[in-house]
């Protein structure tokens, strides 16, 4: 009968492990072996069951358990949602809801704190277009201040040909490479997008700041102000008189940018503004619209805040949602400033985010127009938004 448990010497030449205690030399190698004490070795192969058992039923084996399975339903839930999160986060510009949307400044990009932070900034001449609000951007230095800290940044104005500027003019400039970057006031739609992957570019828009839209109607006219319906059928022809909303037996006058040059009756008719009444007048530029306003008893119209803010000339209008009374007024403390209030918590009836549209396409041009946005976005920049009659994302 085999004995398992047996006492051995250890080759410390070859490791072999069966050398009984009498031999002086190694059965294997035949080296001399060293005389040390005797240690007892069990040669079965099978494992001690009930060891292992008890092995794993100890304190730290449970709690090493416990750890890795906490390890991977974390990991589990990490990816989960943090593949949600990136879903939700994409910086896809198209999706824009003016009304109540999203203040927030797009991921990707980095917010500076004064207009000389901004890096790579490019060195030329850059010629941007767009809406009228970049006037008020202008009065209020925002140009100027650029010019301090960057002054081989050089900005030129530059109108279509038929010298109709607006947002949409300055949108199809830049597709058609004309401007460097323009303002726009409504979201790009996918026309612009396919146009600009037909010329082998992709073009991008990044929010800067929020607007409201401001109706305004000539002194005289006197009342607690207008829904958001009744303001459609006067511009469809539906009210022609003021008496028919509260106000003096007169006839009103309706005036309006050219919609070829800006989204502004598209905003307030949306698919309906085939309907416009034949007694809209067309205007070229707020400047025109604001002296036909005050010239013309029953006159109204409506805009941007930026070229209207302070106004004396013309009586701004409070508006309320369709079918209710509920009147915001746009401007507060006598019509000097915006009613910021208003339009952050929603209560307005008609707001919008402004953006800056330029191309991608690997260009100082590209460069030019991430260089502007990130200055309008700076705290300094968005300090001389809130001056110009904008509310700041910041």
């Amino acid at each position: 009968m085999n004995n398992h448990n047996q006492e051995v010497i250890v080759c410390n030449h070859c490791g072999y492990d069966t050398n009984p205690v009498t031999a002086t030399n190694c059965l294997k190698c035949g080296q001399p072996l060293d005389v040390f004490p005797a240690k007892k070795v069990n040669k079965s192969t099978k494992p001690d069951s009930k060891f292992l058992g008890e092995l794993l039923l100890t304190p730290w084996a449970i709690w090493l358990g416990f750890g890795l399975l906490f390890l991977l339903l974390s990991w589990l839930i990490f990816s989960i949602f943090g593949n949600f999160s990136s879903l939700n986060n994409r910086n896809d510009t198209r999706v824009v809801n003016s009304r109540g949307s999203n203040q927030n400044i797009p991921p990707g990009v980095k917010l500076y704190d004064s207009i000389k932070d901004v890096p790579n900034v490019p060195s030329g001449t850059f010629n941007y277009g767009g809406g009228n609000t970049f006037a008020a951007l202008t009065a209020q230095g925002f140009h100027e201040a650029i010019t301090r800290s960057h002054p081989n940044f050089r900005l030129r104005f530059t109108e279509p040909r038929d010298g109709k500027s607006g947002g949409k003019k300055g949108v199809a400039m830049v597709l058609d490479s004309q401007l460097s970057f323009t303002l726009y006031g409504a979201s790009l739609e996918d026309e612009h997008y396919n146009k600009a992957l037909q010329r082998g570019f992709q073009i991008k828009q990044v929010p800067v700041a929020l607007d409201m839209f401001v109706f305004f109607t000539h002194k005289d006219i006197s009342i607690p102000g207008l829904s958001i319906d009744q303001l459609q059928d006067i511009y469809k022809g539906k009210i022609t008189n003021w008496k028919e909303v509260g106000g003096p037996d007169l006839a009103i006058a309706p005036f309006a940018r050219d919609p070829k040059s800006t989204n502004l009756l598209n905003e307030l008719l949306g698919k309906d503004v085939d309907q416009l009444s034949s007694k809209v007048q067309l205007a070229r530029d707020y400047t025109e619209i604001i002296r036909k306003v005050a010239a013309t008893p029953g006159g109204i119209s409506f805009g941007g805040t930026g070229p209207i803010l302070g106004q004396k000339t013309i009586r701004p209008l409070a508006i309320a949602q369709a079918n209710t009374k509920d009147y915001v007024q746009p401007f507060i403390d006598d019509n000097k400033q915006v009613n910021t209030t208003a339009v952050r918590n929603a209560s307005y009836p008609m707001t919008r985010r402004m953006f800056i549209v330029y191309r991608l396409d690997d260009t100082i041009d590209q460069l030019a127009g991430e260089a502007y946005v990130n200055m309008l976005l700076t705290k300094e920049g968005q300090q001389i938004v809130e001056k110009a009659g904008l509310v700041p994302l910041r």
